[in-house]
C-alpha cells in the first residue's frame, strides 16, 4: 500500500511497451506511464488495467494489478482544562482524528501512555508538552502531534511572623515578615488584621504598618490553587506617658528656694522618676518635687519611665539668680560662727576681701576669699568677739570697691 501523503506511485512493467493505463474513478494515474499521482487519488483499492490495442494480426491484449492507498493518519489533542492545579485529581486529553496512538511527555509528568489522562497530585508542577505517536503502518509513517498541559503548585501554610519589635511606647511602623510556607502559581501573601481574612492591610513577604493600638495581624497565602492556614502575630502599643514640670519660682538668691514639681499623665503608682540638673542625673533625686536652693542653680529636667519601659522626658526649666547689693548673714544674730553671701558677677569672681567692723569703727576680722559662683558661701569664724553690732564690707580682692555690706549681731 501506498501512503496518500508518498508523491507519484510508479508501475513496474515488464513485456511489450506502448499499452494504455486504466482504471476506475477515484485513482488520478497517467494513461501513457502507469504513474499514479498519490494526493490527488481517493484512498481505497483500485484495479489498474494494461491494454495493448489489437495489430499485426493480433487482438488486443490486457492485464491488470492492484494499488491500495492508504489515507495519512491525523489527530489533536487538547487538555481543556490546563491549568491545572495540583490537587485537581486527574486531567483527561481531548482527542480528534486517528485512534490507537500513544502519549508521553517529559519527566515530572504521570501520564497514562494509551489514554492520555494525566494524574496531578504525582506529577511535579510545570509546563509539559505532550505527543499523541500514530505509529507507521499501511504505507504510512510516523504521525504525531503535540499539546501543553500546565500543571500549578499549591501553596504551603506560613509556619510564623518575624516583627522589627512586638510592643511599642505609643504608635509606631512595624515591619512584619512571613517565615515558612511557600506561594504556589498565582499566589501571593496576604495580610489582615483583627482576624484571619478579615481587614486587608497589606500584600507581600513583609509590610510596613503603622500601628496605634494593640492588634493582631494574620497572613496566609491566596491564589489560583488554594488559599492556606493564617500565620498571627500580636503586636502590642503600650501607654507612651507625658510629663511636665514647673516651679514656684525661677529666681533664686540665699533663704528662697525653689519647688520644681513633675505632672506625669496617667499617674501610675509603678512609675519612675529621674531629675536631671545641666544633662547630669541629680542622685537620690526620685520624687515628684524637687526642692532647689542657690547653689544648685541650672537647667532642670525630669523623665517618667513606666513599669513596661515607655518613657518620657519633661520640658526644660532653668533656675536662675539675680544681682543686688544685700550681704546675706546667717544665722543673724549668732555666736560669733555664722555664713556670709552675696551676688558676684562674672568679674568678681575670684578672690574677694571681707572686713569686720566694731560699731566704734575698729577692724576685728579680715580675710580674702575665693568666689565661686554667684552666692558662694563665707564661712566666718570668729568666736571670742565681743557681743554687740558690727559692719561687714565685701570689696574686691584689690580692696577697691565695695561690693557688698551688712550687719551682723552677735549674742
Amino acid at each position: 500500500p501506498y501512503c496518500q501523503n508518498a508523491g507519484t506511485a510508479s508501475v513496474t512493467r515488464t513485456g511489450t511497451t506502448n499499452g494504455t493505463y486504466s482504471s476506475t474513478a477515484g485513482l488520478t494515474i497517467d494513461s501513457t506511464s502507469g504513474a499514479v499521482t498519490l494526493a490527488t487519488s481517493i484512498a481505497g483499492t483500485y484495479k489498474v488495467t494494461y491494454t495493448l490495442a489489437a495489430g499485426g494480426g493480433c487482438a488486443a491484449v490486457a492485464t491488470t494489478t492492484s494499488i491500495t492507498i492508504t489515507t495519512l493518519p491525523a489527530a489533536t489533542i487538547n487538555y481543556t482544562g490546563s491549568p491545572y492545579c495540583h490537587n485537581a485529581g486527574t486531567a483527561p486529553v481531548t482527542r480528534t482524528g486517528t485512534t490507537g496512538g500513544t502519549y508521553s511527555s517529559t519527566a515530572g509528568l504521570t501520564i497514562d501512555s494509551t489514554s492520555g489522562a494525566v494524574t496531578l497530585a504525582t506529577s511535579i508542577a510545570g509546563t509539559y508538552k505532550v505527543t499523541y505517536t500514530l505509529g507507521a503502518g499501511s504505507g504510512c509513517p510516523d504521525v504525531a502531534t503535540t499539546t501543553s498541559i500546565i500543571v500549578n503548585s499549591l501553596s504551603v501554610a506560613p509556619t510564623g511572623i518575624t516583627a522589627t519589635a512586638l510592643a511599642f511606647c505609643g504608635p509606631d511602623t512595624v515591619t512584619l515578615t512571613v517565615t515558612g510556607g511557600s506561594i504556589g502559581s498565582g499566589s501571593a501573601w496576604k495580610w489582615y488584621s483583627g482576624s484571619c481574612g478579615g481587614i486587608p492591610v497589606g500584600t507581600g513577604a513583609s509590610i510596613n504598618i503603622m500601628v496605634s493600638e494593640t492588634n493582631t495581624y494574620f497572613v496566609r497565602a491566596e491564589g489560583t490553587c488554594n488559599s492556606t492556614a493564617c500565620a498571627s502575630i500580636t503586636v502590642t502599643i503600650n501607654s507612651q506617658p507625658t510629663i511636665l514640670i514647673s516651679a514656684s519660682n525661677t529666681n533664686l538668691v540665699p533663704g528662697r528656694k525653689a519647688i520644681l514639681t513633675a505632672k506625669v499623665t496617667p499617674a501610675i503608682a509603678t512609675n519612675t522618676t529621674v531629675w536631671y540638673r545641666k544633662g547630669i542625673v541629680v542622685p537620690g533625686a526620685t520624687d515628684l518635687t524637687l526642692v532647689v536652693d542657690v547653689d544648685e542653680l541650672g537647667n532642670y529636667k525630669a523623665r517618667t519611665t513606666t513599669i513596661l519601659g515607655c518613657t518620657a522626658l519633661s520640658n526644660e526649666i532653668t533656675l536662675t539668680t539675680f544681682q543686688n547689693s544685700k550681704l546675706y548673714i546667717y544665722p543673724n544674730p549668732n555666736d560669733g560662727h555664722f555664713t556670709v553671701r552675696f551676688y558676684a558677677n562674672s568679674s568678681q569672681l575670684g578672690k574677694s576681701h571681707l572686713t569686720i567692723y566694731a560699731s566704734y569703727g575698729q577692724k576685728v576680722y579680715d580675710k580674702v576669699f575665693t568666689m565661686t559662683a554667684p552666692y558662694s558661701s563665707i564661712n566666718v569664724n570668729v568666736p571670742r568677739i565681743a557681743k554687740g553690732i558690727y559692719m561687714l564690707i565685701v570689696t574686691d580682692a584689690a580692696n577697691n570697691t565695695i561690693i557688698a555690706s551688712g550687719k551682723v549681731v552677735i549674742n
